[in-house]
């Protein structure tokens, strides 16, 4: 696997306590939608018994001139000097990697279901597929405890415009008053009101490794094929 050395050009709080961070990309990098790569820290400053190394799913689409990540600042070592990274400094990068990516097939839809930090190899896909202008159906269901949790919120809103193959279903545990759309946990009850027909999309499930396992669970309860649902977890660190 490939090793670079990718320079910090910017960063911005995307949502409530989560941090987007662009890096330059190597020249003739290639990779597909939803792959991740490692990323290490360079001589930190603190580490812990964790490692100086995490995977992140890649944020930006092929066709981008950068490499973005996304991930929620939490109190370890690592994301503490990830954060206190200034602009130009640099981190190196391994691969990219993985096979949570979409399936081949464009007449089969696709299904996301997404919680929190878990958006980012969706919003990838789903950016590059507008930007291709794929026939591919594409249906997003993404949990969050409130709108100020949200990452990317208002881009997947846009992108639903811009995509007439792409439905977006966001849903709130805590709500407040305003909220007009979905609420709670996503559930059976959930899915089955905008998928008619269960078994015809491929299913891909990202976020903590406890709301995983209980959707895909959940799937395979309302009698979705095991072969039709694919996972990714974030471990929190």
């Amino acid at each position: 696997m490939p090793i670079y050395t990718l320079k910090l050009i910017s960063r911005r709080e995307v949502a409530r306590g989560v941090i987007e961070f662009i890096f330059d990309k190597p020249a003739g990098l290639r990779f597909l939608p939803g792959q991740y790569a490692g990323f290490t820290l360079i001589y930190p400053s603190e580490t812990d018994a964790q490692g100086i190394t995490r995977r992140f799913s890649l944020l930006s689409t092929p066709d981008q001139n950068h490499l973005s990540i996304a991930t929620r600042i939490q109190n370890s070592a690592y994301k503490r000097v990830l954060n206190a990274l200034s602009i130009g400094d640099v981190i190196k990068f391994a691969g990219p990697t993985g096979t949570f990516i979409l399936h081949e097939d464009i007449s089969i839809p696709a299904v996301f279901i997404a919680g929190g930090i878990g958006i980012t190899p969706f919003y990838s896909m789903i950016n590059d597929a507008t930007q291709h202008q794929s026939p591919r159906k594409l249906f997003l269901f993404y949990g969050n405890q409130s709108l100020p949790d949200a990452a990317y919120f208002a881009e997947l809103q846009s992108l639903q415009k811009q995509n007439s193959q792409f439905t977006f279903i966001p849903t709130m545990v805590n709500p407040d008053h305003s909220w007009q759309g979905e609420t709670g946990f996503i559930t059976d009850t959930m899915i089955k009101k905008y998928i008619s027909h269960l078994n015809d999309p491929i299913y891909y499930i990202c976020g903590s490794p406890a709301m995983v396992t209980v959707l895909q669970e959940t799937l395979v309860e309302m009698g979705v094929n095991e072969d039709k649902i694919k996972v990714e977890d974030f471990p929190g660190y």
